[in-house]
């Protein structure tokens, strides 16, 4: 694997103006889609958090080779396997999300999270008292959001299922930025339209904060006049993110439109199929979906599969093709479910399963016939003559979601 002009070196001894040819994760080597100069802190930072325990530099005192004008992007690392007799040339260049194991980024998950929730309700708090936002916050969220899910797609998203109907405008707004991030780049945008759709996300409903609460959480079906006062916050919204500095298209998009319809019925100004992009028909998707999810003070939100089938059953609304990837994306039983085992355990789904949608991965920790807790316990299920019977509600045993998701994993 090395030759004269290359030497492995540990991530520690890695320093600024070092040009990187290769990085290693253990037993693996890892290759980079950008070989190049490091330079910057942030870039050894990133490494080091993936995982990374070594690098293979070039060894020789050539200055001039047009490569070193690029930069290596510790993001977008590609994992793949490799036993000491393996020649890299045989490596893939089939991206991979996940790079260390949910429980390894569950904690820095739980941080992100909590941090989202103290900086999206100071935002919304903020424009209710005609306070701007606060830019630098966002964009550092959105990009704690991005890294992490790159870190393990599903570690981060398994907090999305922890509704509460005391929380739940500053919750969507974090839950949407992490689906539509999460969804991006499982189709392949790049990192940086990720983490800008993330942002996007996170505005998209900062117009809300404008309405009364007395509105927001009517029971009662709303009145016309209401109903018409509820729709103008896609109006406040623009000008508020414009009026702050941002309003770069994406977020535009996102925010102006997410309650269209392809069949022109959705709101401010009835746009059509045509009329409609790809990032506004997904932003749609995700919103619809976590709302219905959602805990609200007039409502309990629905099983994650109804709101799936709410999805794929309006065609005339939602983009299918889109609904179909989302889907397949999220999975039949999305990352942070309660479910209920053929054995009568209860269990939290931890990891996706795309080959095998119905047989994820998933933690025991509830005896349903004993009526207690019990040593919780991983199953992957693909793996096991263990099935999932039923989608399941905490409240119906009296379980702390949040509590026990995140005890158990941690």
């Amino acid at each position: 694997m090395q030759n004269t002009l290359s030497k492995l070196i540990t991530i520690e001894e890695l320093k600024l103006g070092m040009f990187v040819l290769e990085v290693k994760s253990n037993n693996q080597f890892i290759k980079i889609k950008t070989k190049g100069l490091v330079k910057s802190e942030r870039i050894i930072k990133q490494l080091k958090e993936q995982g990374v325990t070594g690098v293979i530099i070039r060894d020789d005192n050539t200055k001039n080779n047009t490569q070193e004008s690029k930069i290596i992007e510790a993001p977008e690392i590609e994992s793949t396997s490799l036993n000491s007799t393996t020649n890299t040339s045989q490596t893939t260049n089939k991206p991979v999300l996940r790079k260390i194991s949910v429980a390894e980024e569950f904690h820095q998950s739980c941080k992100i999270y909590d941090n989202a929730t103290h900086t999206i309700k100071t935002i919304f708090n903020d424009i209710s008292a005609d306070q701007k936002i606060n830019i630098t916050a966002i964009n550092e969220l959105a990009n704690d959001i991005t890294d992490s899910i790159i870190r393990n797609e599903y570690a981060i998203s398994i907090l999305t299922r922890i509704r509460d109907k005391d929380t739940y405008q500053w919750e969507h707004a974090i839950n949407s930025a992490i689906l539509m991030c999460g969804f991006s780049l499982f189709i392949g945008m790049k990192k940086e339209t990720a983490t800008q759709i993330a942002i996007g996300a996170l505005l998209h409903d900062v117009g809300v904060a404008k309405l009364p609460k007395a509105v927001l959480n009517k029971k009662e079906k709303l009145t016309t006049n209401e109903q018409r006062l509820v729709e103008k916050h896609v109006l406040w919204g623009h000008q508020i993110c414009s009026s702050d500095g941002l309003s770069n298209k994406i977020t535009t998009d996102m925010l102006v439109n997410h309650h269209e319809r392809l069949d022109g019925s959705g709101y401010p100004r009835g746009l059509k199929d045509s009329k409609l992009s790809k990032l506004a028909r997904i932003t749609a998707i995700v919103d619809v979906y976590d709302a219905m999810t959602a805990n609200k003070h007039y409502k309990k939100g629905e099983q994650p599969i109804n709101a799936l089938r709410y999805l794929i059953s309006k065609n005339e609304l939602f983009d299918r093709s889109l609904v179909q990837q989302f889907i397949k994306y999220i999975g039949v039983h999305p990352v942070g479910s309660l479910v209920k085992l053929s054995n009568e355990t209860l269990a939290i789904v931890t990891e996706g399963n795309r080959n095998d949608p119905l047989n994820p991965t998933a933690i025991a920790f509830y005896n349903t016939k004993l009526d207690k807790n019990i040593t919780s316990k991983k199953h992957i299920l693909d793996e096991e003559a263990l099935t999932i019977s039923t989608a399941a509600r905490p409240e119906d045993y009296q379980i702390n979601i949040g509590k026990v998701i995140r005890e158990i994993i941690a």
